[in-house]
């Protein structure tokens, strides 16, 4: 049967009160498993810290992302191999950008594409903003020309780039749905019409809570529709430190980080319960 991975992003620790991944990275890891989590994310730039996470990860079969920003298919060629060689899970692709012309996205695209479906791992190709799927509509577009690309969903970054208002109107939902199709990998924090990343349990987000917990369930949903039975789904809780996190005026982050993560991956888990049918 299908399983669902949730996993914790490293970056998402830094910063974070209890944890210390500069100097005790080991430790951070070992709480993030007995927390429950199942496995973590990393960027591959970060050299040492990757080795780190293989090092705790592999010997107990727990999945890890490989994180990278590249600009040409030299520099992914070379990251699947490594990513292969430490024996990440799959490959999650911030592709740079953005550009004006849909002609040069596309040149771009093109040359990555084969090189991530003969790769020996599952690689993927994430939605945010700054890169060159930071604009919804231009995305779109992508995906008419690219239907195939396999695709991160990373659904926060677009109520920020589109100044999106609820209740969302009937083409903003469509847009996204398109997105959803197209997602094998999620990554999750809960945003709003201004900021990328809000206190999830506050009264005042209750709408956009609801919202993006409806994306995962419709993107879990398309996702299990073409999923054979021995794939796993793979959701990572995704909450950077500030200034991705806000914070006041002291520089206190309003919120604790580390609760937050453990709250998503049960909401998470408590979503695939549903739409899988599972106990």
């Amino acid at each position: 049967m299908a399983n669902l991975l949730v996993l914790q992003s490293v970056w998402g620790l830094d910063k974070c009160p209890g944890f210390d991944i500069e100097n005790d990275l080991d430790a951070a890891l070992e709480r993030v498993v007995a927390a429950g989590f199942d496995g973590v994310g990393v960027n591959i730039a970060r050299v040492a810290r990757t080795a780190g996470v293989a090092r705790v990860m592999n010997p107990r079969g727990l999945a890890w992302e490989g994180q990278v920003l590249v600009h040409h298919a030299d520099q992914l060629a070379a990251y699947i191999e490594e990513a292969h060689r430490l024996g990440a899970h799959h490959l999650n692709v911030q592709v740079a950008g953005p550009v004006a012309y849909l002609s040069d996205a596309l040149a771009l695209v093109d040359s990555l594409i084969p090189l991530a479906e003969a790769a020996p791992l599952p690689v993927w190709f994430e939605t945010h903003r700054g890169r060159l799927t930071n604009d919804l509509l231009f995305t779109l577009r992508l995906l008419e020309a690219r239907p195939d690309l396999p695709l991160t969903g990373d659904l926060s970054h677009y109520p920020v780039a589109g100044e999106m208002e609820l209740p969302l109107r009937a083409d903003q939902l469509a847009a996204i749905e398109t997105i959803l199709k197209r997602c094998r990998n999620f990554h999750g924090r809960v945003s709003t019409t201004h900021q990328v990343q809000v206190a999830m349990r506050a009264p005042q987000h209750a709408g956009w809570l609801d919202q993006h917990i409806a994306w995962w369930r419709r993107g879990f949903e398309y996702w299990l529709a073409q999923a054979g039975s021995d794939d796993a789904l793979t959701f990572m809780c995704e909450l950077g430190p500030p200034p991705y996190a806000i914070t006041a005026p002291d520089g206190r982050e309003l919120t604790d980080r580390w609760e937050e993560a453990q709250d998503m991956r049960d909401i998470v888990r408590g979503i695939w319960r549903e739409v899988n049918g599972a106990p």
